[in-house]
């Protein structure tokens, strides 16, 4: 009796082993609920900072590219609010090496649950795919599509700080100030000056990025560059000239409820086709602009000439006609 019982515990150990040993694909799904779980925690304050995320699951290749500082922007826009007190990973897709059968990387998308255990993919904001990989047998979160934003803007720095490298402190945006549009949702109106005080740089158009934040300083939206000043105007160029000034405003769509106006706006600017011009190209450009524009305000004032006389002459016309049915009815 003493042996089968202990055969029976034998079986029964090995079978609740074998049960509790989880798949792959479950793994890799807890895993990224725990990163999703501790993203929302550290980001509403709840649990660990945002800081402790970045130590503990991004890759070694994704610190290489994206600063504690890219990140926090990241997942404050991407993730506040957004994350639920429950998640399931919707569908995965794993790369293993052929020989070893090893995981290389997996990537999958994972949701809120909604009412009914129904997984709320109907809204995209609340759909997130993550992506990892194996780093020394561990997984880790490797960020492609972030990686690759951030390599873009560092480019788009770089090329600002390289062309204005004998410019600086010349080529300047003074803060920009937003405001909410009046019963227009989701709407921003963004102010600010655009300052060209060098001698010789003519820019044909300049662009800003933007972060908005919400009352507690956490970004919530990040705007893709976007042009401020880029200008053709009626076959009239109209670049920002060296040693000028220009006011623009702007609209923004898609920002958040919670964006606070109050919190100051952080960006930074991009410049396209600012190309350094001779004082004797200044001087040109000067002279075939100003002949332009006399010439678009000669046709103008032809246009007010021409109108004017159009008016005379139907006053003309009625004053006659008037003048005519007087003496018709004088004759009667």
């Amino acid at each position: 009796m003493k042996k089968f019982l202990t055969v029976l515990l034998v079986i029964a150990a090995v079978f609740t082993s074998c049960k509790k040993t989880k798949t792959i694909e479950e793994q890799i799904s807890d895993y990224i609920q725990s990163y999703l779980y501790s993203v929302r925690d550290a980001v509403d304050g709840k649990q660990g900072t945002i800081e402790d995320v970045y130590n503990n699951f991004l890759s070694s290749k994704m610190k290489e590219v994206v600063s504690p500082e890219d990140f926090r922007d990241h997942v404050t826009a991407r993730y506040k609010g957004k994350v639920g007190r429950e998640l399931r990973a919707a569908r995965a897709t794993i790369v293993v090496d052929k020989e070893t059968q090893d995981v290389i990387e997996a990537t999958a998308q994972t949701a809120n649950v909604g009412r009914m255990a129904q997984v709320m993919d109907q809204d995209e904001s609340l759909v997130f795919n993550v992506r990892i990989v194996m780093e020394n047998g561990k997984f880790k979160v490797e960020q492609d599509t972030v990686m690759a934003q951030v390599e873009k803007e560092k480019g788009e720095q770089k090329r600002l700080e390289k062309l204005l490298k004998n410019y600086k402190g010349l080529i300047k945006i003074d803060e920009i100030a937003g405001r909410k549009v009046p019963d227009r949702e989701g709407w921003a109106e963004l102010n600010g000056t655009i300052l060209n005080a060098s001698d010789d740089l003519d820019l044909v158009r300049v662009g800003i990025r933007v972060w908005f934040r919400d009352s507690g300083g956490d970004v919530i939206y990040v705007t893709q560059f976007m042009p401020v000043v880029d200008i053709r105007f009626e076959g009239l160029r109209t670049s920002l000239l060296p040693n000028s000034v220009k006011v623009f405003r702007t609209h923004v769509k898609d920002i958040p409820d919670e964006w606070d106006p109050d919190q100051p706006l952080t960006y930074n600017f991009y410049l396209v086709d600012g190309q350094p011009i001779t004082k004797e190209e200044l001087a040109v450009e000067n002279k075939e602009r100003d002949a332009l524009k006399k010439l678009i305000e000669d046709t103008k004032k032809a246009d007010e000439e021409a109108r004017k006389q159009l008016k005379e002459m139907w006053e003309r016309e009625k004053a006659l006609k008037d003048k005519i049915k007087e003496l018709q009815d004088q004759a009667e």
